[in-house]
């Protein structure tokens, strides 16, 4: 019993502490002493972010109060709570075939997993070790390279799509498999390789030159040591490039049409809602959304705290 009061005393003292040292933060730190009109203009913003951000939850939240409704309520009442609430608009969701493809939402759903999944791996390897070797290494044509990574940021993609689809049908022919979507997302360039270039160059040489004294050639160093030090940058990435090859609606519509993912076949299924229930439609989108949601949510805060803006925290 008195250790227990001990530990109870303990936190009260703790949480006492933490509320003094708040308090006196808002007294002392610029950022909380605020006049008449800054309080004014803060409270504005305030409620246009709050706006803003209801903006974005409330459609999320009607679409998934309605998936619950059965067709003939959600008909009657669009914005009510639902009566009762049914599964069967998710059942119906986990066996829906769409017309075109024939394939149902949970094979999809496979298509999603495996091209997402594959071509993230492919793409933070290809990007880290390509971020890693021209931030590192001195060598003819380092600038060059540097340079281009630059530049093909800054041209459209619709100038050279028409060029890259003609290579990927009459020169590879991959027009059509899953390699060939694969292979479209393994470009080393890019957004990726910029954040991994501006950590890599930060990266003290001190560990490389210790590791090569006892011995250890480049793929060793690359793999047992650089790659350890920029997990959670490499994280950070991986979960940012899963989200966006998820949600990829060009490449597999354009290379991969015979095995739509989900956004392929959730586009197919919104040309033709008119003949499907809308509850049905939005247990489909949540079935669809679910995933890269707990994804996200569960590895948000490694996001966070391992990239900031203008680039990565080493």
């Amino acid at each position: 019993m008195g250790s227990f009061g001990y530990a109870l005393r303990k936190k009260w003292n703790k949480k006492r502490d933490d509320i003094r040292q708040e308090r006196y933060t808002r007294q002392h730190d610029i950022l909380f002493r605020k006049n008449t009109t800054e309080k004014i203009i803060f409270g504005i913003v305030f409620v246009i972010l709050v706006l803003f951000a209801v903006s974005f939850i409330f459609p999320f939240l009607w679409i998934f109060i309605n998936a619950f409704k059965e067709p003939a309520e959600y008909s009657a009442s669009m914005m009510g709570w639902p009566t009762h609430f049914t599964m069967e608009n998710f059942i119906e969701a986990l066996t829906f075939k769409e017309d075109s493809s024939e394939m149902t939402i949970l094979q999809m759903l496979g298509m999603t997993v495996i091209i997402a999944g594959v071509g993230t791996v492919v793409t933070v390897f290809t990007s880290s070790t390509a971020a890693y070797v021209v931030a590192k290494y001195k060598f003819f044509g380092r600038g060059i390279i540097f340079s281009v990574v630059i530049f093909s940021l800054i041209v459209p993609i619709v100038g050279s799509l028409p060029s890259q689809i003609q290579i990927m049908r009459e020169v590879l022919h991959l027009d059509g498999t899953i390699i060939g979507c694969i292979f479209i997302y393994s470009g080393g360039f890019g957004a990726n390789f910029l954040l991994l270039y501006s950590f890599f160059t930060n990266l003290s040489w001190t560990y490389i030159e210790a590791a090569r004294i006892d011995g250890a050639n480049d793929f060793r160093i690359f793999f047992r040591i650089v790659l350890p030090m920029a997990r959670g940058p490499i994280i950070a990435i991986t979960i940012i490039q899963l989200i966006g090859l998820w949600n990829d609606y060009q490449t597999p519509s354009i290379y991969l049409p015979d095995y739509p993912t989900l956004a392929v076949g959730l586009r197919d299924i919104f040309n033709q809602m008119s003949f499907y229930p809308m509850p049905v439609i939005f247990a489909i989108i949540i079935v669809a959304m679910l995933p890269i949601i707990l994804i996200f949510t569960i590895f948000s805060k490694i996001i966070m705290e391992n990239t900031s803006v203008g680039g990565l925290k080493g």
